[in-house]
């Protein structure tokens, strides 16, 4: 029995001692698993550019006029370059406006700021000295200067820097009945024969100029003399009011006004002979004002003068590749063609002579083309608070009849100070 165990064990053994030296031993198979294809890694596309513009809501909503045309222009713009254009409405002016917000996110948050921004013209001036913009000149085609109108040439330039780039136009003129006047009233004359009231903003604040009330001063400047405190134009001015009040021919609405809008819309129910208004105003509405006339605002000497309004694109971003990008949508928004379509049809006035005659020819066009080619942007003299002032009172005094010209005039001069 002790025999027979020992054999047992010794045939169990055996086939392990009998394995040679370094082969393989059995071992278990791992379970087999599902196996993932390799993946290589790509590299991540990247986001494509996105230009911010900043523009005023008149242009950049929805609603507005023109809007149809200038997302046409800013959406072929992003199909050729590969970029997207964000667009962001501001008020036009003012606390919350474009140049406030631009002023107080430099400082704070400058990588909000936007690649272009379009300004007044009398902000551009104010941007530029705090080094919010960007100079144009070598960036922009030097072609462009020359097809601008005189006042947008002048409007661009900061201390003879190229800054920005005028994109429309406005200018306040006289809107009247042909059944009150056959001929526009081009001098102070033709108002104090005739039998028809005059409507135009002489109200608001104190510290400014209404435009027809500085054109009218203007004009009775005499030839090669400074129109700063200029003692005689004041009383030529003061006289016409004051001879226009006796007659009843001055509207007294107009002293609750500085805004020509307000007087259009007494000249578009038909119970104004005459009143200011402005082209954009008389573009948007023309074809409810088919029964009114137009024509410069009626000046002493007879000389058609235009003060000038409007917009300018500029450059805000400093960064080359953007900047490169803000230049291109710079240069479709003021082509020719495409300033013409926006222009007409947003009720503004294009600031190239090219893009103006790409307008359906009228009367009102050939009109708008001699005030733009004669056009002038605000005086340095309007600047100066205390002679607006002066002249504001003396002229409110004199249109509500509560001095006379000379009383009004002895009181502003001594005002002045001279």
């Amino acid at each position: 029995m002790r025999l027979r165990f020992l054999l047992i064990l010794l045939m169990a053994i055996l086939p392990v001692a009998c394995t040679p030296a370094g082969a393989p031993t059995a071992t278990v198979a791992p379970t087999p698993q599902a196996t993932l294809p390799l993946v290589t890694p790509q590299p991540s596309t990247p986001e494509p550019i996105t230009l911010t513009v900043w523009l005023p809501d008149w242009m950049a909503l929805e609603e507005s006029p023109g809007h149809e045309a200038l997302m046409e222009i800013v959406q072929a713009f992003e199909a050729e370059q590969g970029v997207r254009v964000r667009i962001v409405p501001k008020l036009p002016r003012g606390p919350g406006g474009l140049l406030d917000w631009l002023e107080k996110t430099q400082p704070v948050a400058p990588s909000l700021l936007p690649d272009i921004i379009a300004l007044p013209f009398q902000d551009i001036p104010v941007a530029a000295q705090a080094d919010l913009l960007q100079p144009l000149t070598p960036l922009l085609p030097e072609d462009l200067q020359g097809d601008l109108y005189p006042f947008a040439q002048q409007a661009s330039r900061v201390e003879d820097e190229w800054m920005s780039a005028p994109f429309a136009a406005d200018f306040e003129h006289l809107a009247f009945q042909p059944a009150a006047l056959s001929e526009p009233p081009a001098t102070w004359e033709v108002i104090l024969s005739s039998n028809a009231s005059y409507l135009f903003p002489f109200g608001g604040a104190e510290a400014s100029w209404t435009d027809a009330v500085l054109i009218h001063y203007l004009s009775a400047v005499p030839n090669g003399e400074d129109p700063l405190r200029n003692r005689e134009a004041l009383r030529t001015l003061l006289d016409f009011y004051e001879a226009a009040y006796r007659r009843g021919l001055i509207d007294p609405a107009g002293a609750q006004t500085n805004n020509p809008r307000d007087t259009w819309e007494g000249a578009l129910q038909g119970n104004k002979p005459m009143a200011e208004t402005t082209a954009s105003l008389w573009l948007a509405q023309q074809g409810q004002a088919a029964f009114l006339r137009f024509g410069p605002t009626p000046t002493q000497d007879g000389h058609g003068r235009y003060l000038m309004h409007g917009w300018a694109y500029a450059i805000v971003t400093a960064d080359e590749a953007r900047q490169n990008l803000a230049v291109q949508l710079l240069d479709d928004l003021m082509a020719t063609e495409s300033l013409a379509q926006w222009s007409h049809e947003a009720h503004v006035l294009p600031t190239r002579r090219t893009s103006l005659m790409q307008w359906p020819a009228d009367d009102f066009h050939s009109f708008a083309s001699e005030a733009l080619e004669k056009g002038f942007l605000q005086p340095e003299f309007s600047k100066d608070k205390e002679m607006a002032r002066s002249v504001h009172q003396a002229v409110l005094a004199v249109l509500t009849g509560q001095m006379t010209a000379e009383e009004a005039w002895n009181q502003a001069v001594l005002g002045w100070g001279q």
